[in-house]
């Protein structure tokens, strides 16, 4: 197969005329109180976007007194309005710490 430019090679490269957007929990009172606090046996909608796009970065620091907080806590994706998630796993599996061991990797 041949990867030109018109392949799905390229279909990542962001052109020229897109913004780009970003989604964040920043404290806009400027008091740095940025963070986003999940109290247990509940569910967050963290990011809601209807248009299409590309995930490029994901950054969350996760701390729990709960020793096994990384096992029962669920991150769940949608796309495209589906009725279920495309995306639903323990979040510590999600990021490649499944065996509770925290450390810092970078994946493709």
């Amino acid at each position: 197969m041949v990867f030109g430019y018109n392949s799905l090679a390229n279909l990542s490269i962001i052109k020229k005329e897109i913004k780009r957007r970003r989604i964040s929990s920043y404290d806009k009172s400027g008091a740095n109180l940025d963070f986003v606090s999940i109290e247990g046996n509940t569910k967050a909608e963290l990011c809601h976007i209807n248009s299409a796009g590309i995930i490029k970065h994901i950054w969350m620091t996760l701390a729990s007194s709960d020793i096994y907080y990384l096992r029962k806590s669920i991150i769940r994706m949608w796309w495209d309005e589906e009725e279920n998630p495309s995306v639903e796993c323990p979040i510590g599996d999600f990021f490649g710490v499944g065996h509770g061991k925290t450390v810092n990797f970078w994946s493709l």
